[in-house]
């Protein structure tokens, strides 16, 4: 920077200089944000890649069906099966089952969980009344209403 200016010639000329020396500093950080931007194309690529191939995008699944059920079989599924089934496995077996068991927990929501339970209870009631049903017209040998003494 000059030290003094003392007429419209220095100014202008100062200013010239202030606009290249920004022009140069952008073009400095426009090259180290290209820089960046190579180093991460790469690896955001395969994440990409990785997340079409095991996505739920690439099964259909609507990210809005995700409701506290599902998330809770997402966390809960992979440890429980991790602790009590594989618990003794390797950590690539763990691996895989965390993979597995996380994408298979999308499939439960509260709707199929309301409709396994209403099937259920339908099928609880159904060998109820069939009981009760066997029961009223079962025959009595009691004492028949004939010999009744008066």
């Amino acid at each position: 920077m000059k030290s003094k200016i003392e007429n419209i010639d220095d100014l202008r000329s100062e200013i010239l200089r202030l606009k290249l020396q920004r022009f140069h500093h952008e073009a400095l950080i426009e090259q180290h944000v290209h820089r960046l931007k190579d180093k991460f194309r790469i690896p955001s690529i395969l994440l990409n890649k990785v997340n079409t191939w095991f996505g739920d995008n690439a099964r259909g699944v609507d990210k809005s069906s995700n409701d506290w059920v599902t998330n809770a079989f997402r966390i809960g599924l992979p440890v429980a099966l991790n602790k009590l089934v594989f618990g003794k496995s390797g950590f690539i077996m763990k691996s895989l089952v965390t993979l597995l068991s996380q994408k298979a927990a999308t499939s439960f929501n509260k709707d199929s969980i309301t409709s396994w339970i209403d099937t259920a209870s339908s099928w609880i009631r159904g060998a109820a009344k069939s009981r009760r049903s066997r029961s009223a017209n079962s025959d009595d040998y009691g004492i028949p209403p004939d010999s009744e003494t008066y």
